[in-house]
């Protein structure tokens, strides 16, 4: 089998990176919280711009931000996070102690369980607006 990612790092490609990304929520600051406390980051800020706190702002320690907008109806999107072992399985504990329901795979057949692949584990929860987070190690 090829391996694509392989095939991509090869290519001459240009030097593009994610500055930030918009997600729709329900009560943006629930969802705000929501992310924050799940992935142990500071709490997201007012974003500055056009029209004074439209945006929550989360920072990511790769200088992608995630701006969280209020909107009664939106489509739920999937939205992963890369961690290290040792900040997953704080994670993990953190939900089991909180009694929070998380899953081994989307389609939530699995409740309680982590997936593992080649020594990569990850798990899945919904935030208060319905998004899909998942929370994983190195893929």
């Amino acid at each position: 089998m090829i391996d694509k990612t392989e095939n991509l790092k090869q290519k001459d490609f240009p030097e593009v990176a994610l500055n930030h990304l918009i997600i729709l929520a329900k009560e943006k600051q629930k969802t705000a919280d929501f992310i924050t406390n799940l992935l142990d980051l500071p709490d997201a800020i007012p974003a500055d711009g056009p029209i004074p706190n439209f945006f929550l702002c989360i920072q990511f320690s790769n200088d992608v931000m995630m701006l969280i907008v209020e909107a009664k109806e939106h489509p739920i999107g999937h939205y992963a996070f890369k961690v290290t072992n040792d900040h997953f399985e704080r994670i993990k504990n953190k939900l089991k102690n909180e009694k929070k329901d998380f899953w081994a795979d989307p389609r939530m057949q699995r409740p309680f369980e982590c997936y593992e692949e080649k020594s990569n584990k990850g798990l899945y929860v919904i935030d208060p607006s319905g998004h899909g987070l998942e929370v994983l190690t190195q893929l």
